[in-house]
């Protein structure tokens, strides 16, 4: 049977010409849900339980998830065999619940962009914490046109450089955040001018994090789609 695989949805607004909200909604790219479906996975949402505009909303000012509301997450985890974090602006509490249930029952994991940098706030005892800082210096990561690029090299003892058999490639660049320590992860690549790239646990079945959109480089690289054939392979690992 194929993995089923969970995706933390993304808040988007849809906006009339003058910038007011018509319509919100809960979403995932579809290059993510495609690109898992071409590597063999069945991707689902992983849907949040509060009754709020998620889009919306201000993450510090939501109320804290109740009991009833975890277990709402736990009976959707319990379905899925492996869970991405996608890219995205805002991360939720739920995220991290999310992140800190998978890592304790050893569920694949990938995150991507934002779902890298939410890899570092959940430290061994489950406590959440911000960990990222705005990126300074003369290059300019973030750019949301997706036409900036830039080197990445990682290291050979990483996951990453056995999956893609390379350590140094061009990739996608569209974050101004950087992560300011790997949390309970190990950097095993920078950016050229010295931006974490890729974070990993070797202590779990697959955790990597990435901070580019492998998703968008996969037309022109097509070695990027290994990392999704490796994240989905891995999920069918009982």
């Amino acid at each position: 049977m194929k993995p089923i695989i969970g995706i933390i949805p993304r808040g988007y607004s849809n906006l009339d010409q003058n910038g007011n909200v018509i319509s919100n909604f809960i979403c995932f790219q579809e290059k993510i849900r495609t690109n898992l479906i071409k590597a063999g996975g069945i991707p689902i949402g992983i849907l949040p339980p509060q009754l709020v505009e998620y889009s919306q909303s201000i993450p510090s000012k939501l109320p804290l998830l109740t009991s009833l509301e975890k277990q709402m997450l736990i009976d959707q985890i319990k379905l899925c065999d492996g869970i991405l974090f996608p890219g995205g602006s805002k991360r939720f509490e739920c995220d991290m619940f999310i992140l800190d249930y998978a890592l304790k029952h050893d569920i694949p994991i990938l995150g991507i962009c934002l779902g890298m940098q939410t890899f570092t706030f959940v430290d061994e005892e489950g406590n959440y914490n911000l960990n990222v800082e705005r990126i300074v210096g003369n290059f300019n990561h973030g750019n949301y046109n997706n036409n900036v690029f830039h080197e990445v090299t990682i290291s050979k003892d990483s996951k990453l450089y056995q999956i893609l058999g390379k350590s140094t490639f061009i990739v996608n660049s569209t974050h101004l955040m950087r992560i300011n320590n790997s949390g309970t992860f190990t950097i095993y690549g920078y950016s050229s001018d010295g931006v974490p790239e890729l974070i990993e646990r070797h202590d779990k079945k697959f955790a990597i994090g990435v901070q580019w959109h492998p998703e968008g480089l996969v037309a022109n690289d097509p070695d990027q789609a290994k990392l999704f054939e490796a994240f989905v392979e891995a999920c069918k690992i009982k």
